[in-house]
């Protein structure tokens, strides 16, 4: 007789698990549209020499804040008049420098990179959405953002702006349908997520993350 009573209680219990966690993927698929690929994105800003010469200057590093139209760096170059003339390197928006690439007295060409920049204040999230996913993601809604590096953390976002055009369309080699042995792919849509202005984590372009959208 006890055999039987905990058969029973195990079997309800069983179900019981069973039923939470069907309610659990029922609900997630309903009310929420979720993917892991994403990561935080930023405009980055590429500081490139106005001209081909020698770089004479460049005393900016990693980590600098630097206001727009500062100066952070010279060439020397050829004027129009064939006579060495320096160039000013300008600071093209407000960002910090998160790479350079700067030898002084060394040969740039023009448009050479020579470091690059974000804007720390504007960073956003770039969620790529499966095509058959994308009729629940509206702008203006609430999103949920979890940075991998950040583990047991939620930042708070927003749909900003959903892309017209799938991530495949801006590949250097697209995909080709023009074989008879062509195989259906599922594309992903870009979807621009603004975060919430007090965030309060460290996080830096390129960094992974998961979003869950909310459809209501």
């Amino acid at each position: 007789m006890k055999k039987i009573v905990l058969v029973n209680v195990l079997t309800l219990l069983i179900l019981a698990i069973a039923g939470i966690a069907a309610f659990h993927f029922y609900n997630e698929a309903t009310n929420y549209v979720k993917t892991d690929n994403a990561k935080v994105d930023g405009t980055q800003l590429t500081i490139a020499s106005p001209a081909a010469g020698k770089l004479i200057s460049f005393d900016k590093k990693v980590g600098d804040d630097i206001a727009k139209d500062d100066t952070i760096g010279e060439v020397m170059a050829q004027g129009t008049d064939g006579q060495p003339s320096k160039m000013s390197l300008k600071m093209p928006q407000d960002g910090t420098i998160v790479k350079t690439q700067a030898t002084e007295n060394g040969f740039v060409g023009a448009g050479t990179p020579i470091a690059y920049a974000y804007n720390m204040d504007e960073l956003f999230v770039t969620a790529n959405i499966k095509e058959t996913e994308l009729d629940g993601v509206k702008k203006g809604q609430d999103v949920d953002i979890y940075v991998d590096g950040y583990k047991d953390t939620t930042l708070d976002g927003e749909v900003e702006q959903i892309g017209l055009a799938t991530a495949s369309s801006f590949s250097l080699l697209p995909s080709s349908n023009g074989n008879a042995n062509f195989t259906k792919v599922t594309q992903v849509v870009p979807v621009k997520i603004s975060l919430s202005k007090d965030k309060s984590l460290d996080i830096l372009p390129g960094m992974n993350v998961t979003v869950r959208i909310h459809k209501n």
